[in-house]
């Protein structure tokens, strides 16, 4: 007679810390990101494999890689955390409702933001974002003036009573393969109102390396075109790179850069809770 197998039950816990690691690629990063020690992560993903009988990542050059296995996994717990998540929010979540004004500059929009948004609107759908997108100075007038109700800045020396919720190294970004980076005076694909520029120019100056400005608009996206089709290089946080650049190995060659914070500014005189409830998902999703 064949034996029954003893029904396994997959751990939501265990689950969440998996896609977390799969979509950082570091069980360092994604323990910080979840407030957890990295053993405690770690011992999860031991208990996991022995569970399943199987391997779900691998160490690469590269950081922690899903297996082909892995990859299948991740489909199933991505759905299932969903469901989850969203369940718990629709249960326990106070009915608020009413509109949040939310700024946000565009050297950090991506990637973490999409993600935040579609959770923050999961677990309030009552609750409308109105989503502002310019450079970080534009925004903190604009708080200051109360016509934001949060924002994100991106400073190399935070001022004020915002809430330093990351920090990140500036890097030079160009297209893949591209030669751009290797071109004197060095092509520019930075708008000169750019948070960034001026830490550009000066670690480029320091180092005497001559560079030219090939970008003449504010619009951020006249850059990352620019920077894509290897016409230029761009300076950029790394946690923002987007499809069509890379940071660029210049091996020495161009100037180091500084680190910037990542700033959460939440207003206390407009729909205080929900307020708070917002930056608690920005501190989250930019851990």
């Amino acid at each position: 007679m064949m034996k029954e197998s003893r029904v396994k039950n997959l751990d939501l816990a265990t689950l969440r810390s998996f896609v977390t690691i799969a979509k950082t690629g570091s069980m360092t990063r994604a323990a910080a990101g979840l407030f957890m020690t990295q053993s405690a992560i770690s011992m999860q993903i031991k208990r996991l494999e022995v569970s399943l009988g199987l391997t779900v990542f691998e160490r690469t050059a590269k950081g922690m890689v899903a297996t082909s296995t892995g990859e299948q996994l991740l489909g199933y717990a991505t759905k299932m955390l969903d469901l989850n998540d969203e369940a718990v929010g629709r249960l326990t979540s106070v009915d608020y409702e009413g509109q949040l004004r939310l700024g946000v500059p565009s050297d950090v929009l991506y990637p973490h933001m999409p993600d935040i948004l579609k959770q923050f609107n999961r677990d309030y759908p009552r609750v409308q974002i109105k989503l502002s997108c310019t450079q970080s100075k534009v925004l903190k007038q604009q708080f200051n003036q109360g016509l934001l109700d949060v924002i994100l800045t991106t400073e190399k020396n935070p001022e004020g009573d915002g809430q330093v919720i990351g920090t990140q190294r500036l890097i030079w970004t160009g297209a893949e393969d591209g030669n751009a980076w290797k071109q004197r005076p060095l092509p520019m694909g930075m708008s000169k109102s750019c948070a960034f520029w001026p830490s550009a120019i000066k670690a480029l100056d320091g180092a005497s390396v001559d560079w030219v400005s090939l970008v003449t608009t504010d619009d951020y996206t006249a850059a990352e075109a620019m920077t894509a089709a290897d016409l230029c290089v761009c300076v950029e946080l790394g946690c923002a790179l987007i499809t069509g650049r890379v940071p660029v190995d210049h091996r020495g060659l161009l100037p180091e850069l500084p680190d910037y914070s990542i700033v959460v500014y939440g207003a206390e005189n407009s729909s205080t809770s929900m307020v708070k409830e917002l930056v608690n998902y920005l501190q989250r999703g930019y851990a």
